[in-house]
């Protein structure tokens, strides 16, 4: 076990969750991925942000911490604040010289991680879990007709107004250097399911490479999304404003 070092000296990598209402899936879920990442050899930690839970998610995360000493820190939010908002909480306590961040299902496995690791080694600041597979294989094709189409409405107007280039913005798997991690997200504003966007325009804003992995993603049942019409405003509307909230230049 090579938890996240004391003092001033920062881990390799540092892995950032944040989750609503996770109780039930966090044993063993959680408890696989510090596993994995102990056999690793290399010091991490893991961040979990508890999003305002109504359950027990913080208390069985620091129980499952408690099994691993050293690497996980708990960090509480008072009310339910959203995605992006949970996220952002975790990832600037981060201190790791790479940042990965998951969903807490980890509808995509842990054990894709040594892939985004070679494409960061190479030079990209930015490595996305692509459910896109190389031969076009989109497997969020597993999803809900109705999420499908969704889906697809969405990358219409992203791809149109915000992120170009990009085949899998919303991947739950995303991989950074750490100080680009915690760049972009101190910037980010936006709270919804959209942050995602938000963080990867500010990244071609500033000129950072973005390179996306191939990856294995199940689609985990106990979704917390609803597409409501409510929802749909919401998102459509977060991504249009996003240009107008970052009036400036790219970086040189």
């Amino acid at each position: 076990m090579q938890p996240a070092p004391a003092g001033d000296s920062p881990p390799y990598l540092s892995l950032a969750i944040t989750a609503y209402n996770e109780a039930e899936r966090l044993p063993p879920t959680l408890t696989h991925a510090l596993d994995f990442l102990t056999a690793q050899g290399y010091p991490f930690e893991v961040v979990l942000n508890d999003d305002g839970s109504r359950d027990d998610t913080a208390a069985v995360a620091e129980r499952i911490g408690a099994r691993f000493p050293g690497a996980v820190r708990v960090l509480r939010s008072v009310r339910n604040q959203g995605k992006g908002a949970g996220l952002r909480n975790a990832i600037l306590a981060t201190r790791g010289k790479v940042v990965l961040f998951s969903d807490a299902d980890f509808s995509t496995p842990i054990e894709e991680l040594p892939r985004l690791l070679a494409s960061l080694n190479a030079g990209a600041h930015i490595v996305i879990g692509s459910r896109v597979q190389p031969d076009g294989t989109d497997m969020r094709r597993s999803q809900p007709l109705y999420r499908q189409l969704f889906g697809k409405a969405f990358r219409i107007l992203r791809g149109s107004v915000t992120v170009r280039g990009v085949k899998d913005t919303q991947s739950g798997f995303k991989l950074f250097i750490g100080d680009v991690a915690r760049e972009l997200f101190a910037e980010s504003v936006i709270r919804s399911i959209i942050f995602d966007v938000e963080v990867l325009y500010l990244a071609q804003q500033r000129g950072y490479h973005i390179a996306e992995v191939p990856v294995q993603w199940t689609n985990a049942g106990g979704s917390r999304m609803r597409v409501t019409l409510g929802h749909a405003l919401l998102v459509f509307w977060d991504t249009m404003r996003i240009p107008w909230v970052h009036r400036r230049p790219p970086r040189p």
